[in-house]
């Protein structure tokens, strides 16, 4: 019975994992300009209403995606930056799920920031959710990406080695196959003469 009590917690606290708001690209490079995205499921009976987001203060964000099924509320601090953005009046139902964007120049300091959010359903319910963005050092990125291009041509060269001795299997066989269904002359005939 308590095993059936630990699978229950385990699989609940996954489904929450995977169904919270997030946001993405969940890492970027300082001082950049990037195009984020919050990934809105619905995952209650009851569909999704009201998004709102605190943004952490390194962030600058300018502009919010203009969306005519969602009415945008933002708040601004003295310099004129986004601190807070609010969709309402847009619906996404259960089961379903949303993505809204914003343009955002990333913090100088490279370290973890958090996004604070807080989901609002028809049925009056809401929920909190936090999401992290790592900001990396642009030297850190650069060798961050170049271990995954060496990953990733890795594995593209072994793909190519497998797909080029699948190609040479299948023309030795294709060949085998040619010279069994070929006739085969008999020497021990002699040619047939034409009458004149």
């Amino acid at each position: 019975m308590a095993r059936w009590i630990v699978y229950g917690l385990l699989l609940g606290w996954a489904a929450m994992a995977w169904g919270h708001v997030d946001v993405v690209p969940r890492q970027s490079i300082a001082k950049r300009w990037e195009t984020y995205t919050l990934r809105v499921p619905t995952e209650t009976a009851a569909a999704t209403v009201k998004l709102q987001v605190t943004v952490p203060a390194a962030f600058e964000i300018e502009m919010v995606e203009h969306r005519q099924d969602w009415t945008i509320d933002t708040v601004r601090d003295e310099r004129g930056f986004v601190r807070e953005m609010t969709w309402r009046g847009g619906r996404i139902p259960t089961q379903t799920f949303d993505e809204l964007k914003f343009m955002a120049r990333n913090p100088a300091e490279p370290e973890l920031y958090r996004w604070e959010m807080i989901q609002s359903y028809e049925s009056g319910e809401s929920a909190k959710w936090t999401s992290q963005t790592q900001i990396l050092a642009p030297e850190k990125m650069g060798s961050q990406q170049a271990g995954e291009a060496w990953r990733a041509a890795q594995v593209a060269t072994t793909l190519s080695l497998m797909a080029m001795g699948v190609a040479i299997t299948l023309m030795v066989v294709t060949l085998i196959g040619i010279m069994q269904r070929r006739p085969v002359r008999r020497l021990d005939r002699a040619p047939k003469q034409v009458a004149d």
